[in-house]
């Protein structure tokens, strides 16, 4: 374990060989007592997970990072605010660091895809530090030099893309993008976030399904609604209302 001094301005990030996760990692850290501006990078991860429980290769090369930020208010509308704009943050950095030449699309709610092939996926959980004090563990992961094979969504990774780069320069346009669009939340608002989002996520009219459960909808993408979630037109003209599920892109 070692800390890159100088390595991202207001944010200490440690480094490690190896870790089971680099979320569980920060969990154990910020109970202990770490700063809010505390991330953890890892070179490899021993049982790295993604949405819904399921495995996140890890191997060398790629970048595993999570980071700790607070929790929206309890009385917030905005709870998911923090997924849009990670999602956002993400693609921009993938876009400086093409120089432009790519820009990434946004799955809701915030799988980062290229040519409609998963090159990132993020995941947050809620830590509760007391009875009136929550913090958010933010972990992502980014496929840099290689991707998985045998996942539920077609994947890709940077190198493949033409993009080279390193986890080092990553985390820099990860934290500088973050930086600047957290301002533009605190700045403009929750719905500025959804534009901007809007702007590499799915278009209207889209067609989509989103399996929820055992349960599958076919439809078309009706953009969000004010909280956030996925609004379907259905095969019957219905418009419905996802907060959480699964999307493919048809």
């Amino acid at each position: 374990m070692r800390k890159l001094d100088n390595l991202i301005s207001g944010y200490k990030v440690v480094e490690y060989e190896e870790v089971d996760s680099t979320m569980i990692t920060l969990k154990e850290l910020a109970i202990s007592g770490c700063d809010i501006n505390t991330a953890v990078w890892a070179k490899k991860q021993r049982i790295g997970r993604g949405r819904h429980g399921r495995e996140w290769s890890s191997p060398e090369g790629n970048l595993y990072l999570s980071f700790l930020r607070n929790s929206e208010n309890d009385k917030s509308k905005n709870i998911f605010a923090p997924v849009f704009i990670v999602a956002i943050v993400i693609a921009h950095s993938i876009k400086d660091l093409s120089c432009n030449n790519i820009v990434p699309n946004i799955k809701w709610p915030n799988d980062i895809l290229i040519k409609k092939a998963k090159v990132a996926g993020i995941l947050i959980e809620n830590i509760s530090l007391s009875e009136s004090f929550n913090i958010l563990n933010i972990g992502f992961g980014i496929n840099i030099v290689s991707n998985p094979t045998n996942t539920l969504y077609p994947a890709t990774n940077l190198k493949t893309e033409g993009i080279e780069t390193n986890s080092k320069e990553f985390i820099k346009a990860f934290f500088k993008n973050l930086k600047s669009f957290e301002e533009i939340y605190i700045r403009e608002g929750i719905n500025e976030i959804y534009r901007i989002w809007s702007l590499l996520g799915h278009k209207i009219g889209e067609p989509i399904s989103v399996k929820i459960g055992e349960k599958k909808i076919f439809g078309s993408f009706n953009g969000l609604n004010k909280d956030g979630g996925l609004l379907i037109l259905d095969d019957a003209g219905i418009e419905k209302v996802v907060m959480a599920g699964d999307v493919f892109l048809l």
